[in-house]
């Protein structure tokens, strides 16, 4: 488990050996290393899916910011913490370069 918290300035992206499906606009995931299943749901689907390519969580919560109506602040700790949670699982790689 991850010793730090992801900060919006760093760069994630998916980890590979995922299996990944889109369900009625949901995300199920299948962590080959885990041996298990994960659900996530319109948010989080479309969050996984800005990070399929390595991108800074700002751009993230940016992107984000552009599709839904949300206060920038609730969305940076909603992210921050859900990259957190997919981080904790393996399911995210945290890249050290943070100059994409």
């Amino acid at each position: 488990m991850p010793s730090s918290s992801i900060a919006l300035h760093q760069v994630v992206t998916q980890s590979p050996d995922l299996v990944a499906t889109s369900i009625e606009g949901q995300t199920a995931l299948m962590s080959i290393e885990n041996g298990a299943y994960y659900g996530m749901d319109p948010v989080g689907s479309r969050i996984w899916a800005l990070i399929e390519q390595p991108r800074a969580g700002s751009a993230v919560v940016d992107q984000l910011l552009r599709e839904f109506s949300v206060e920038r602040t609730v969305c940076e700790q909603q992210v921050l913490a859900f990259l957190q949670k997919l981080a904790e699982t393996n399911l995210v790689r945290v890249l050290d370069d943070a100059s994409r």
